[in-house]
């Protein structure tokens, strides 16, 4: 009884220490590799209970490794856009206007009674009362109603850290051209730009900046 108390606690630590590692977002909404490796570990820790016989120092490696694995892909996927893009997937509009982006469904692989399910969560009742609804990579719904008081456009997207949103661009009746000539009268390349905002009227434009230790945070300008 005893041994069992005590691989119990060992291994409870052990995953508490390493969700602390892997990060918040590992106790709120998950990513697919997040959720992963968090069902991994706890696959891990379930066994090592269950199985005393089980060398317990092979069990905690495993979920030590998984850990690590965790946090290098998400610093990884922090450093480089590309493989963030390639890891995570990016945002997809499937409202503009009130109208519904068919095209993005089979894309999504939901249909017309999902989105609707979705929309009803967040208290919209029809597509028509959204002026912009996106599907996030974690599979959660962003939505922006007619109703808002301080903005009748949402900002949408075009920019946003090496990852351009073309079909912003093409809701917005603008083109690359345009963008780069943006960037241009701020002396600024793309890959410069951490994150830029636009509805036709207001403009959000944030500019890397590169601390001492290499990470970047935003500036606006």
């Amino acid at each position: 009884m005893v041994p069992a108390l005590f691989r119990t606690v060992v291994v409870y630590v052990t995953v508490v220490a390493a969700l602390r590692l892997m990060g918040k977002r590992q106790l709120g909404e998950l990513q697919p590799s997040e959720l992963v490796t968090t069902l991994m570990v706890s696959n891990v820790a379930s066994i090592c209970i269950d199985e005393p016989d089980l060398p317990l120092f092979a069990s905690l490696s495993l979920i030590l490794l998984l850990t690590v694995l965790e946090i290098f892909s998400s610093t990884l996927a922090c450093l480089n856009p590309a493989y963030a893009r390639l890891l995570f997937g990016k945002p997809i509009t499937v409202i503009r206007n009130g109208e519904i982006v068919q095209s993005a469904l089979p894309q999504l692989r939901i249909t017309a009674g999902d989105l609707l399910e979705a929309l009803r969560g967040k208290d919209i009742f029809s597509p028509a009362d959204v002026l912009w609804a996106v599907v996030e990579p974690n599979g959660h719904i962003s939505t922006a109603t007619r109703a808002g008081p301080q903005r009748t456009t949402p900002m949408l997207p075009i920019l946003v850290d090496d990852t351009l949103y073309r079909e912003n661009l093409s809701a917005l009746q603008l083109d690359e051209q345009w963008l780069d000539a943006l960037l241009q009268q701020h002396s600024l390349k793309r890959r410069q730009v951490l994150l830029l905002l636009y509805n036709g009227e207001e403009l959000l434009l944030v500019r890397k900046k590169t601390t001492r230790n290499g990470w970047s945070c935003g500036e606006s300008l």
